[in-house]
Order: structure tokens, then C-alpha cells, then sequence
């Protein structure tokens, strides 16, 4: 039957072979916190960033990762893009810009009071930001 969840949040882990480059990107966009980083002998350094109680970590490993080779997000199966819901989405597109991402499909009315957007950080994980 399972068990339930022990914290209110769910965390997510992303690997990065430029990992300062991710920090300044999530905290830059959507406000993340920077928290001390981890250092795990023979693994690498796991960089965590808080958003309400939940975590973003990034993992710099001692053997940098290779590129993902698809082509489209959903190309793959497996988690393939993470939803941060902002409070301006216009300034969050902004800052993905500003700060090496890229966006995939600009703001655009989903339906009456919410508006998405799909974007991509600068090691190219989707990200969907919604407002409303």
C-alpha cells in the first residue's frame, strides 16, 4: 500500500557539468534560494536551492555528464520538464533570456486566467512557468 509523503514538497535533481551557471539561472528567474552546498566524496558536489520547502539540487559530478542527444523534450520517456508557477510572467520569460536560457514558446493565454509559457535553462531542461 505504500506510505505518505514525510514533507509537504517534492525535490528534483538535475546534473550539470556547469552548475553556477543553473544556480544563477534558477535564483535569477524564479526567485530560488541558495542554500550551502553538499560535498559527497567520490560522487561530487550537490548544490541545493530552496523554494518553499521544496529543493532544487544540482549535482556537479566528479565525471562531467554528457549532453542529452534528443532533439524534443518529449522525446524521451522519464521526467523531461519541471512547472514553476511565477507571479509575472512576462519578467520571468525576461530573466530566462538574460540569463542563458532560451524560451521555446513565448507567453500565450491557456485558457481564461492562465497563461504558460515553455522555456529552457541553459543546460536545455523545459521548464513550463504558469500564471494564474
Amino acid at each position: 500500500m505504500g506510505t505518505r509523503m514525510a514533507k509537504a514538497a517534492l525535490d528534483v535533481g538535475l546534473v550539470s557539468a556547469e552548475p553556477d551557471r543553473l544556480i544563477a539561472f534558477y535564483a535569477g528567474v524564479a526567485g530560488f534560494e541558495v542554500l550551502e552546498p553538499l560535498e559527497i566524496p567520490n560522487v561530487g558536489r550537490i548544490h541545493k536551492l530552496a523554494c518553499g520547502e521544496s529543493i532544487l539540487r544540482v549535482l556537479d559530478p566528479v565525471t562531467p555528464p554528457e549532453p542529452d542527444p534528443s532533439k524534443s523534450f518529449s522525446a524521451t520517456r522519464g521526467i523531461r520538464y519541471l512547472t514553476l508557477e511565477v507571479e509575472d510572467i512576462e519578467a520571468a520569460v525576461e530573466a530566462v533570456t538574460a540569463l542563458g536560457g532560451s524560451v521555446a514558446l513565448p507567453p500565450f493565454q491557456l485558457r481564461p486566467g492562465r497563461r504558460v509559457a515553455q522555456v529552457a535553462d541553459p543546460d536545455g531542461n523545459m521548464i513550463e512557468l504558469g500564471q494564474g
